[in-house]
């Protein structure tokens, strides 16, 4: 009730509208959710409160763009110190807290009220019905959830939600001997969407692919990916593999920035959504910064959301008719998945990292089939309990067959390019 209750109701009919609004009138939604939300926050945060007025700025005198570009951007490590110094001093009715590793293990702790809550979820039912999605519809679901415990062996590795009339696929027990259990439960629930992780239904295409097999369900309309990168080799065979559209999503946590997926298949900057900033990087591409229009509660400002995209031309338009800007390709994160001796094959593993206090940074590598490593680079509060919270977290999520090194590191390697892994799988 609290999710899909009125106030949802009201804030998706206005985001089904927004949808189809001109680019100027797309750009002075933009500029009006600006300046309330700089404004609000150089008054009512105290994080911004404290760094804002040395800068000299005058908002009332200053085009709102032009203000926000002279802001300070912040990152990862600026809101994770600030902490509850950003949250507003006018906030009202309940706040709902939660925390990600993002793609570098270093736990994140961010608040949320109901109306963000509700703004999320619209968005996300928006991208539902452009796969084709309508309301009641059968879907299913295979992403980070713990359907069944780590340790059963057998079929089903699933379960019913009634309520959402939708069907939870655990993501911790594909294996080649499990797969075709899984497709045929996905067959005989026949499924209008499927959402899940590109590793999880990428490994069920893949051995659907290599085994000659095509999904046999009637319903399915399209196929929702989002939390991971999606490759355009693995976007083509689970396309080919289940017959249907695959929509990515591309969002995160600090929910600062969107980009949906329509049905002719083009990305879209949602503007609707968020103001986004593209920082100029190498080869054409640019750095996402954000400032989330859902949270007042906990307002981020021209945050650096650490992923890059390339845009299309200015000029470009979607045959769709929608004005959003066309985004050609998201460079995300990119990590492999763990294997483990029975055979099963788990990605999207920093859940073991989620609420763990003492990290700055971790990876996971794997050199060996029956024994993976963490490698963390630890902050002054890692202890005892911190160690044990992560052998329990491995244990409840991908059982006890696997062995568990916890190696204490002053800095985690770099690939050739520089970037970050957050799973490194030589098996």
């Amino acid at each position: 009730m609290m999710r899909e209750g009125r106030a949802f109701e009201a804030v998706a009919e206005r985001i089904n509208e927004s949808q189809w609004w001109t680019e100027q009138e797309l750009r002075d939604f933009q500029l009006r959710k600006l300046r309330k939300i700089v404004e609000s926050a150089a008054r009512d945060v105290p994080y911004y409160r404290h760094r804002y007025p040395p800068l000299g700025l005058n908002f009332d005198e200053m085009e709102i763009p032009q203000v926000v570009a002279m802001l300070p951007l912040i990152g990862k490590s600026d809101v994770r110190e600030g902490g509850k110094s950003l949250l507003s001093e006018k906030r009202r009715g309940p706040l709902f807290s939660g925390s990600t590793s993002g793609t570098t293990g270093a736990p994140l702790s961010l608040y949320q009220d109901l109306a963000a809550v509700n703004r999320e979820n619209a968005f996300i039912t928006r991208q539902l019905a452009w796969a084709g999605l309508r309301r009641g519809d059968r879907r299913a679901w295979m992403r980070g959830d713990m359907i069944v415990p780590a340790t059963q062996e057998k079929p089903p590795y699933w379960r019913m939600n009634w309520a959402e009339n939708m069907l939870m696929l655990s993501s911790y027990h594909l294996s080649e001997s499990a797969a075709r259990a899984y497709v045929d439960s996905l067959c005989g629930f026949d499924p209008v969407v499927i959402q899940a992780y590109p590793s999880s239904i990428g490994f069920l295409a893949t051995w659907m692919l290599s085994a000659g097999l095509r999904y046999g369900g009637h319903s399915l309309r399209g196929i929702v990916t989002s939390s991971e990168t999606l490759s355009d080799a693995r976007r083509r065979e689970i396309e080919s593999a289940f017959g249907c559209r695959v929509f990515d999503w591309y969002g995160q946590f600090e929910r600062v920035a969107a980009i949906g997926t329509c049905e002719q298949g083009r990305h879209h900057l949602l503007s609707d959504y968020s103001y986004v900033e593209m920082l100029p990087a190498d080869d054409g591409l640019f750095e996402l910064v954000g400032t989330g229009f859902n949270n007042s509660s906990m307002p981020l400002i021209r945050y650096r959301c650490g992923d890059f995209v390339r845009p299309a031309p200015a000029t470009a338009r979607c045959p769709c008719g929608r004005s959003f800007p066309v985004i050609e390709q998201i460079l995300g994160r990119v990590d492999d998945s763990i294997k483990l001796p029975d055979g099963r094959s788990v990605g999207r593993l920093d859940h073991l990292f989620k609420g763990v206090e003492g990290i700055l940074e971790a990876q996971i590598r794997q050199d060996r089939l029956d024994a993976m490593a963490m490698l963390i680079v630890p902050s002054p509060t890692f202890n005892d309990r911190t160690r044990e919270t992560l052998q329990s977290n491995v244990r409840y999520r991908l059982g006890d067959r696997i062995g568990l090194e916890i190696r204490l590191v002053d800095s985690i390697p770099r690939t050739r390019n520089g970037k970050f892994k957050g799973v490194v799988c030589n098996v």
